[in-house]
Protein backbone atom coordinates (compact mmCIF):
# COMPACT_ATOMS: atom_id res chain seq x y z
CA UNK A 1 0.00 0.00 0.00
CA UNK A 2 0.94 3.40 -1.08
CA UNK A 3 0.17 5.97 1.99
CA UNK A 4 -0.84 9.31 1.34
CA UNK A 5 0.88 12.16 3.00
CA UNK A 6 -1.91 14.43 2.77
CA UNK A 7 -4.95 13.11 3.56
CA UNK A 8 -3.70 9.90 5.19
CA UNK A 9 -5.32 7.05 3.52
CA UNK A 10 -4.00 3.92 1.97
CA UNK A 11 -3.83 3.19 -1.70
CA UNK A 12 -2.78 0.69 -4.37
CA UNK A 13 0.93 0.19 -4.39
CA UNK A 14 0.34 1.16 -8.72
CA UNK A 15 -1.68 3.86 -7.77
CA UNK A 16 -0.09 7.59 -9.09
CA UNK A 17 -2.74 9.70 -7.81
CA UNK A 18 -4.09 9.33 -4.08
CA UNK A 19 -7.84 7.93 -4.41
CA UNK A 20 -9.09 10.18 -1.74
CA UNK A 21 -7.55 13.67 -2.46
CA UNK A 22 -6.47 13.33 -5.59
CA UNK A 23 -2.88 14.35 -4.18
CA UNK A 24 0.23 12.80 -6.13
CA UNK A 25 1.57 9.92 -4.58
CA UNK A 26 5.52 9.64 -3.91
CA UNK A 27 6.33 6.41 -5.04
CA UNK A 28 9.34 5.69 -2.23
CA UNK A 29 7.50 6.23 0.95
CA UNK A 30 5.08 2.86 1.04
CA UNK A 31 3.65 2.06 4.30
CA UNK A 32 2.05 -0.79 6.01
CA UNK A 33 -0.95 0.19 7.95
CA UNK A 34 -3.50 -1.73 9.58
CA UNK A 35 -7.34 -0.69 8.03
CA UNK A 36 -9.36 1.15 10.64
CA UNK A 37 -12.67 2.11 10.67
CA UNK A 38 -13.77 4.58 7.87
CA UNK A 39 -12.65 8.08 7.93
CA UNK A 40 -9.58 6.58 9.26
CA UNK A 41 -9.52 8.27 12.97
CA UNK A 42 -6.09 7.92 13.55
CA UNK A 43 -4.80 10.42 10.85
CA UNK A 44 -6.84 13.20 12.60
CA UNK A 45 -5.40 15.74 15.09
CA UNK A 46 -5.60 14.70 18.66
CA UNK A 47 -7.40 17.27 20.79
CA UNK A 48 -5.86 19.51 23.56
CA UNK A 49 -6.62 20.18 26.86
CA UNK A 50 -8.79 23.69 26.59
CA UNK A 51 -11.21 22.28 23.74
CA UNK A 52 -11.16 18.64 26.12
CA UNK A 53 -12.01 20.71 28.99
CA UNK A 54 -14.87 22.68 27.26
CA UNK A 55 -16.41 19.94 26.15
CA UNK A 56 -16.08 18.20 30.20
CA UNK A 57 -17.58 21.57 31.54
CA UNK A 58 -20.91 21.22 29.25
CA UNK A 59 -21.00 17.40 30.41
CA UNK A 60 -20.72 18.47 33.92
CA UNK A 61 -23.76 21.02 33.26
CA UNK A 62 -25.79 18.70 31.35
CA UNK A 63 -25.71 15.63 34.21
CA UNK A 64 -25.47 18.34 37.02
CA UNK A 65 -29.01 19.78 35.47
CA UNK A 66 -29.99 15.55 35.01
CA UNK A 67 -28.80 15.17 38.75
CA UNK A 68 -30.79 18.08 40.22
CA UNK A 69 -34.23 17.19 38.32
CA UNK A 70 -33.83 13.61 39.75
CA UNK A 71 -33.86 15.40 43.16
CA UNK A 72 -36.60 17.29 42.71
CA UNK A 73 -38.90 14.42 41.71
CA UNK A 74 -37.34 12.67 44.22
CA UNK A 75 -35.34 9.71 42.23
CA UNK A 76 -31.92 11.28 43.01
CA UNK A 77 -29.56 12.64 45.98
CA UNK A 78 -30.85 15.76 47.26
CA UNK A 79 -27.74 17.79 48.71
CA UNK A 80 -29.82 19.93 50.71
CA UNK A 81 -31.15 22.70 48.11
CA UNK A 82 -33.02 25.10 50.35
CA UNK A 83 -32.37 23.23 53.41
CA UNK A 84 -33.71 24.56 56.64
CA UNK A 85 -34.89 27.24 54.70
CA UNK A 86 -38.71 26.02 54.38
CA UNK A 87 -38.73 25.46 50.29
CA UNK A 88 -37.16 22.33 50.23
CA UNK A 89 -38.26 20.24 47.00
CA UNK A 90 -38.15 16.05 47.04
CA UNK A 91 -37.04 13.89 49.20
CA UNK A 92 -34.10 12.44 49.52
CA UNK A 93 -33.57 9.11 48.90
CA UNK A 94 -29.90 8.88 50.60
CA UNK A 95 -27.79 5.78 49.74
CA UNK A 96 -30.72 4.64 47.00
CA UNK A 97 -30.73 8.00 45.26
CA UNK A 98 -27.11 8.19 44.93
CA UNK A 99 -27.00 4.67 43.35
CA UNK A 100 -29.26 5.86 40.68
CA UNK A 101 -27.68 9.13 39.86
CA UNK A 102 -24.31 6.84 39.61
CA UNK A 103 -25.52 4.86 37.21
CA UNK A 104 -27.69 7.62 35.18
CA UNK A 105 -23.79 8.67 35.06
CA UNK A 106 -22.21 5.18 34.26
CA UNK A 107 -25.11 5.09 31.26
CA UNK A 108 -24.21 8.51 29.93
CA UNK A 109 -20.96 8.31 29.64
CA UNK A 110 -20.68 4.33 28.71
CA UNK A 111 -23.24 4.71 26.22
CA UNK A 112 -22.30 7.88 24.69
CA UNK A 113 -18.56 7.85 24.69
CA UNK A 114 -17.86 3.96 24.18
CA UNK A 115 -20.94 3.49 21.79
CA UNK A 116 -20.89 6.63 19.89
CA UNK A 117 -17.74 8.22 19.67
CA UNK A 118 -18.80 11.32 21.90
CA UNK A 119 -20.59 12.74 24.74
CA UNK A 120 -23.04 15.88 24.17
CA UNK A 121 -19.87 17.84 25.08
CA UNK A 122 -17.16 16.34 22.74
CA UNK A 123 -20.02 16.93 19.94
CA UNK A 124 -20.48 20.30 20.94
CA UNK A 125 -16.73 20.87 20.53
CA UNK A 126 -16.58 18.15 17.09
CA UNK A 127 -14.46 16.02 19.19
CA UNK A 128 -14.55 12.04 18.71
CA UNK A 129 -13.17 9.03 21.54
CA UNK A 130 -11.06 6.54 19.27
CA UNK A 131 -8.85 3.37 19.87
CA UNK A 132 -5.16 3.84 19.79
CA UNK A 133 -5.87 0.91 17.44
CA UNK A 134 -7.78 3.06 15.24
CA UNK A 135 -11.48 1.91 16.46
CA UNK A 136 -14.11 4.03 16.42
CA UNK A 137 -16.56 3.51 18.78
CA UNK A 138 -14.50 2.43 21.26
CA UNK A 139 -16.87 -0.58 22.96
CA UNK A 140 -18.40 -0.44 26.58
CA UNK A 141 -15.33 -1.85 28.08
CA UNK A 142 -12.95 1.32 27.23
CA UNK A 143 -16.03 3.51 27.91
CA UNK A 144 -16.59 2.02 31.60
CA UNK A 145 -12.71 2.50 32.37
CA UNK A 146 -13.04 6.20 31.53
CA UNK A 147 -16.26 6.70 33.60
CA UNK A 148 -14.37 5.08 36.17
CA UNK A 149 -11.38 7.54 36.24
CA UNK A 150 -13.70 10.33 35.77
CA UNK A 151 -15.63 9.79 38.93
CA UNK A 152 -13.30 10.04 41.09
CA UNK A 153 -12.21 13.92 41.37
CA UNK A 154 -8.48 13.60 42.36
CA UNK A 155 -8.25 10.79 39.42
CA UNK A 156 -10.41 13.34 37.15
CA UNK A 157 -7.96 15.99 37.81
CA UNK A 158 -4.58 14.35 37.46
CA UNK A 159 -6.22 13.11 34.39
CA UNK A 160 -7.18 16.20 32.58
CA UNK A 161 -3.68 18.00 33.87
CA UNK A 162 -1.89 15.06 32.23
CA UNK A 163 -3.48 16.27 28.58
CA UNK A 164 -1.46 19.29 28.76
CA UNK A 165 2.09 17.42 29.58
CA UNK A 166 1.80 14.33 27.06
CA UNK A 167 3.09 14.64 23.65
CA UNK A 168 0.16 12.36 22.36
CA UNK A 169 -2.15 14.69 24.42
CA UNK A 170 -3.38 12.23 26.41
CA UNK A 171 -5.21 11.88 30.03
CA UNK A 172 -4.85 9.44 32.43
CA UNK A 173 -8.06 7.79 31.50
CA UNK A 174 -6.65 7.63 27.83
CA UNK A 175 -3.88 5.91 28.75
CA UNK A 176 -5.31 3.61 30.69
CA UNK A 177 -8.31 2.97 28.61
CA UNK A 178 -5.88 3.27 25.30
CA UNK A 179 -7.90 5.78 23.69
CA UNK A 180 -7.33 8.98 21.77
CA UNK A 181 -9.67 12.28 22.03
CA UNK A 182 -9.26 13.34 18.27
CA UNK A 183 -11.01 16.65 16.38
CA UNK A 184 -13.39 15.59 13.84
Amino acid sequence: MVFCGKCGKDNPISAKFCENCGATLDEAPVKQQTTYASGNWLSHEHAGFLPRFVAWIIDTIIFGVIAWILSLVGLGTNYGYGSGMGYESGFNLGGIGTVITVLISLAYYVYLDGMQGATIGKKVMKLKVIGTNGAMPIGPGPGVIRWLIKIIPLLNLVAYIWILFDSEKQGLHDKIANTFVVKE
